[in-house]
């Protein structure tokens, strides 16, 4: 029928009519077997047991190690901290080689910043694991500060860091083996959430799980006077200061004579050891670690500017302190600062860049330009031609009183 006159003119006929509606023919496209058995796999109800099985093994999955590679005897420590509007808590998590966990939250009686409390968190799992007597120990947190900072990959700039680390560090000694990486918090979750809890208020306890309470932070706790070891270095003000307040010199009668030579521009005011200056302010005499916490505000701080070692140890001379090292310890500090050396200018670069030169030995070729008008002289020259030596940039300049060709030569 559709090959019929009559056929034929009618579909003219709508053609034409259609012709002024903006109308797009699109055909029905079958649709693929892929497509139709991945429906019917995703919306086929599983039966219990597979449920179990696919529970499990996510369970499984959660709490399997961070790193597959592991050593059989090695231990897993996981550490986090939460906090809310209230209070903080750390998070501890031990794996043992069999799969055991030893979990415990904490929470904290005093006020803590973040970086703190994961430092918290650290200490309480080191000596959890320090009274398990581990030996082997992998340590998993996900604060990129801390972990860096306690693989020396990072160095503490305030002094309540520097303590915390100080801490860790004598800590990480008791473990002859021992391993620090950071994971996303993805992978931390236990950790997260015993932290959580330990951060929580009237939180009620579905399984026993110890809960320890830290009435003062861990730098500041009490040793037993048996136990404590006293390893501090002796200090350069303390023959100066014994001096000052005991009359006590040393033996060396050399050293005694240096002693009393140095005391002349000191003098004690209360516990602290004043140094006196003619052109400024006298200077409060500090040591390490105080040195290091002074030269981090003056460069790092709101008002620093990321000045040069000279000019870094200048600028603690002017504020008022003193120690005697502080030129050498204020070019180590501006050398490790991550900021200087990646957007700090280095001089002596070209302002762009470099060009071979043809010129294979001295002397053979030259750049001749000409300079002028200057200031007349009383010879009455007031050009100058200027020659640069291409391969060692060996300059010649001459005083002319014109350019002539007769002078140049």
């Amino acid at each position: 029928m559709l090959h019929s006159p009559n056929a034929s003119q009618r579909l003219m006929k709508w053609a034409i009519e259609l012709n002024q509606y903006d109308l797009l023919y699109r055909p029905k496209t079958a649709i693929k077997a892929q497509a139709l058995e991945d429906f019917v796999v995703e919306f086929t109800p599983t039966t219990e047991e597979e449920k179990m099985v696919t529970k499990s093994k996510k369970k499984a999955d959660d709490t399997s190690p961070t790193d597959s590679n592991l050593p059989n005897d090695m231990w897993q420590l996981h550490v986090d901290r939460a906090s809310n509007h209230k209070e903080a808590g750390p998070g501890v998590v031990i794996i043992t080689p069999d799969g055991t966990l030893l979990e415990q939250a904490i929470t904290l009686g005093f006020s803590a910043s973040n970086n703190e409390a994961e430092y918290e968190a650290l200490l309480a799992g080191l000596r959890l694991a320090k009274e398990l007597m581990i030996k082997r120990l992998a340590i998993y947190s996900d604060s990129q500060l801390i972990t860096n900072q306690a693989s020396s990959e990072y160095m503490a700039k305030h002094l309540r860091m520097i303590q915390y680390l100080d801490k860790v560090q004598g800590l990480l000694k008791e473990f002859p083996t021992f391993t620090i990486q950071q994971v996303p918090r993805a992978e931390n979750t236990h950790a997260d959430a015993l932290a959580s809890l330990g951060s929580a208020l009237d939180t009620q306890f579905r399984r026993s799980i110890p809960v320890e309470h830290l009435d003062r932070p861990s730098i500041e706790e009490i040793e037993p006077i048996d136990s404590m070891q006293i390893n501090e270095d002796p200090s350069w003000q303390d023959p100066i200061i014994d001096y000052l307040v005991n009359g006590n010199l040393p033996m060396d009668k050399s050293e005694a004579r240096k002693v009393q030579q140095k005391a002349a521009r000191y003098y004690m005011q209360a516990d602290k050891l004043i140094r006196r200056s003619y052109s400024g302010p006298h200077l409060t005499c500090i040591k390490y670690p105080q040195t290091l916490e002074v030269l981090c505000k003056i460069h790092d701080c709101e008002c620093g500017n990321h000045s040069g070692g000279r000019s870094l140890a200048q600028k603690a001379l002017n504020v008022g302190y003193f120690w005697p090292t502080m030129r050498h310890d204020s070019t180590e500090y501006v050398k490790r600062c991550d900021r200087c050396q990646r957007y700090k200018p280095v001089p002596n670069l070209p302002a762009q860049i470099y060009h071979s030169q043809n010129s294979p030995w001295p002397f053979m070729q030259w750049a001749i330009d000409s300079v002028g008008p200057m200031p007349t002289t009383p010879a009455k020259k007031e050009m100058m031609i200027v020659a640069t030596d291409y391969f060692t940039k060996w300059i010649e300049a001459e005083a002319l009183s014109s350019t002539k060709e007769d002078d140049v030569e």
